[in-house]
C-alpha cells in the first residue's frame, strides 16, 4: 500500500518560515556569524590529546569531592541515571544541557579557562582511541570506586536524602508532576529504594560494575566489532544526518522525556551500538561495562561519545540553515525573539522540564527548559569540523525545499523472530519513485517492534534482501536497544536502506521495484532477556519504506 503525506515538520509553510528565520537568525547567532570561545576538538590530534590533561585534572577533583556535592563525579553520573530521556525527540537537547554544565564544571575544577570538551570521532577511527586506556580516563583505574558494596556505602545516605524525592503540590491540591519528583516517578522510580535495586539488584543487569569489568572493551582490542563498525560508517552517518525535518533526525515525539518511543538513525545506529560495544554487552558474553547501562557517564569516554552526538547535531543544524529547512520542531518562532505557535511541536518541546542539572559551583541551574538548549549559543563554544561536514552546502539555497514524505507499506511473511526464524518483508514501490530520486533524497525502513523483554532485548539485524552479516552488500543496521530505559509498548526504529536499496534491481511487472526486507535475531549477541529457542524474541509489528 502507497501513501504520501505531508510531514507536519516539513510542510511547504514551515519550511519557508524556518528558512527565513534561520537566514534572519544569522545575523543575531553568534553561532554562525562568528567564532565562539571555546572549540570542542578531535581527541586524537594534538590539540585533544592537550585537552586531555585538563580533563584528568578535573576528573581526579570531582573523584575526590565527598558525596554532598552534586559536583562528584559519581553525583554527575547519578543525574543521568535519574533524568535521561533516549528514544524520544528531547534525547539531543538534555544531553546537550548535560555535556554544556559538565564542560564548565571541568573547567573550573581543572584550572583550565580554556577547557573544552574533545570529541570521538568514531567514523574516522572506529576503535576506542589508545589514550582512553590510559590513567584516570579509564574506569578500571584504582582512583574510580572498586566495589558495589563501597559504592552503596557511600552514596545511599546521601542519594535517599536529596531534594528529588519530595512531594510538590498545585495550588489547586493536585500533584505536581512536572516536580523532580514527578519527573522520577513518570520514570518508574518510585523512590531510592528502587533506583538502588536498578543499580545494585535487577536480574536483568545491573549499572554498577566492579573495576575489573568497568569497561567491556580492552586496549588489546580496542576495535570495533562488523556490526558497530557499519553503524558508525561514513554512508550511515551521511544517511542520519539526511532527514529534513527535526523529528525525523532526532528521534520520534512522545509525551515527556521519561517514555521510550523509538530512535531515528543517529540515536539507534551509532550511539545505541558504540554505547553497547564499549559497554561489553554486544557479544555472546556480557563482560560488564558502564557504557551499557544508565550509570555509563562513570566512564571518562561517554562525554567524548557524546560530544560527537552533539556535534552531529550542531552539522545538521548547520545544513539545514544553509538549505533553507527547518531545524527546530514545528511551530518554532519565526523571527529571532519571537514567539512559538501555541499549542504547537515547538511549544510542546521547548517547555519540557530539565530538572536535575547542576553548574560549575554546585548550584541548581536556573535554565531549566528544554528550549533553553535549542542552540549552543549560552554554552559559547564550536567545534573542529570533523567526519559529515560534506553535508553542508558552500552556499545556502535560494529556494526552500517542499518536501513531501512517502510512505510503502511492506507486507510481512510472517511477524514473530525467534533464534531460527527471520521475518521477511516485501515493499513495492513505484520505479518513478525511485527514478525521480536526487542527491538530497533519502530511503529509510521504518519497522516497529514489540521486544520480548522490557530493555535491553536480544538485537536485530535488518538487510535489503536476504540475511546477510555486516559485511554483505545489503546488510543495513542493528535494531539495538540502550540502557535499562522500560519499553512498555512497541519501539519504531528508522534505517537507511538507500545504498543498498539503489543497487537492487528488479522492478516488477507493475511497474514497481520490489524492496525486500529481513529481520532476523543478532547471532551471539547477549540480552538481558532471555528465550528458548521456540519463544520469540520480538515481535514485528509493520515494515514501511519512506522517502524523505
Amino acid at each position: 500500500m502507497y501513501e504520501a503525506v505531508q510531514s507536519n515538520a516539513v510542510s511547504r509553510r514551515a519550511v519557508l518560515a524556518g528558512g527565513s528565520a534561520a537566514l534572519a537568525a544569522l545575523a543575531v547567532r553568534p553561532g554562525f556569524a562568528q567564532s565562539k570561545s571555546n572549540r570542542r576538538v578531535n581527541v586524537n590530534g594534538a590539540a585533544g590529546q592537550k585537552m586531555l590533561e585538563s580533563y584528568k585534572k578535573a576528573i581526579r577533583a570531582m573523584l575526590a569531592l565527598p558525596p554532598s556535592d552534586p559536583r562528584n563525579w559519581y553525583r554527575i553520573a547519578f543525574v543521568h541515571t535519574l533524568d535521561c530521556p533516549h528514544g524520544n525527540w528531547w534525547f539531543l537537547p538534555w544531553h546537550r544541557a548535560y555535556l554544556g554544565w559538565f564542560e564548565q564544571t571541568c573547567r573550573k575544577l581543572s584550572g583550565d579557562p580554556d577547557f573544552a570538551l574533545p570529541y570521538w570521532d568514531w567514523t574516522a577511527e572506529p576503535s576506542v582511541p589508545a589514550s582512553m586506556f590510559q590513567d584516570i580516563l579509564t574506569p578500571t583505574n584504582p582512583a574510580f570506586i572498586s566495589t558495589a558494596t563501597e559504592f552503596r556505602t557511600k552514596f545511599e545516605p546521601i542519594i535517599s536524602t536529596l531534594d528529588c524525592w519530595k512531594v510538590v503540590m498545585n495550588s489547586d491540591g493536585s500533584f505536581d508532576d512536572r516536580s523532580p519528583y514527578g519527573q522520577l516517578l513518570a520514570r518508574g522510580i518510585r523512590n531510592a529504594g528502587d533506583l538502588w535495586f536498578d543499580i545494585f539488584d535487577d536480574p536483568r543487569g545491573k549499572f554498577f560494575f566492579d573495576l575489573a569489568h568497568a569497561r567491556g572493551v580492552t586496549a588489546d582490542h580496542p576495535e570495533f566489532d562488523a556490526n558497530t563498525t557499519k553503524t558508525v560508517s561514513l554512508a550511515t552517518l551521511l544517511d542520519s544526518l539526511g532527514p529534513k525535518d527535526f523529528v525525523t533526525f532526532g528521534s520520534p515525539k512522545t509525551l515527556g522525556h521519561g517514555t521510550l518511543t523509538g530512535f531515528g538513525v543517529l540515536e539507534g545506529q551509532p550511539h545505541n551500538n558504540v554505547h553497547n560495544f564499549v559497554g561489553g554487552w554486544s557479544g555472546p558474553i556480557n563482560h560488564g561495562g558502564f557504557m551499557q547501562a544508565n550509570l555509563s557517564p562513570v566512564d571518562p569516554l561517554f562525554w567524548l561519545h557524546h560530544s560527537n552526538i552533539d556535534r552531529l547535531w550542531d552539522l545538521w543544524t548547520r545544513k539545514q540553515i544553509a538549505r533553507r529547512y527547518p531545524y527546530l520542531p514545528d511551530g518554532s518562532p519565526t523571527t529571532p525573539g519571537g514567539a512559538p505557535l501555541p499549542r504547537s511541536d515547538y511549544a510542546r518541546w521547548a517547555s519540557e522540564p530539565f530538572l536535575f542539572f547542576s553548574d560549575s559551583d554546585g548550584n541548581p541551574v536556573s535554565k531549566t527548559l528544554c528550549g533553553d538548549y535549542a542552540a549552543i549559543d549560552d554554552f559559547n563554544y564550536e567545534y573542529e569540523p570533523g567526519s559529515g561536514e560534506e553535508v553542508v552546502p558552500v552556499t545556502a539555497s535560494l529556494v526552500a525545499a517542499n518536501q513531501m514524505i512517502k510512505t510503502f507499506s511492506a507486507e510481512l511473511s510472517n511477524s514473530s523472530i525467534d533464534a531460527s526464524t527471520p521475518v521477511h518483508s516485501s515493499v513495492n514501490v513505484p520505479i518513478e519513485a525511485l527514478s525521480n530520486l536526487t542527491a538530497g533524497d533519502n530511503l529509510f525502513a521504518r519497522i516497529t517492534v514489540a521486544f520480548r523483554g522490557a530493555s535491553h532485548a536480544v538485537p536485530l539485524t535488518i538487510n535489503v534482501g536476504e540475511e546477510g552479516g555486516a559485511g554483505a552488500p545489503g546488510f543495513a543496521g542493528v535494531l539495538s536497544m540502550f540502557g535499562h530505559h522500560g519499553a512498555h509498548g512497541p519501539v519504531t526504529f528508522l534505517v537507511p536502506i538507500s545504498a543498498p536499496a539503489r543497487s537492487m534491481n528488479a522492478p516488477s511487472a507493475a511497474g514497481a521495484q520490489n524492496i525486500p526486507l529481513t529481520i532476523a535475531q543478532a547471532d551471539g549477541h547477549h540480552a538481558m532477556t532471555s528465550a528458548t529457542a521456540n519463544e520469540p524474541s520480538a515481535e514485528i509489528l509493520s515494515v514501511a519504506v519512506e522517502i524523505h
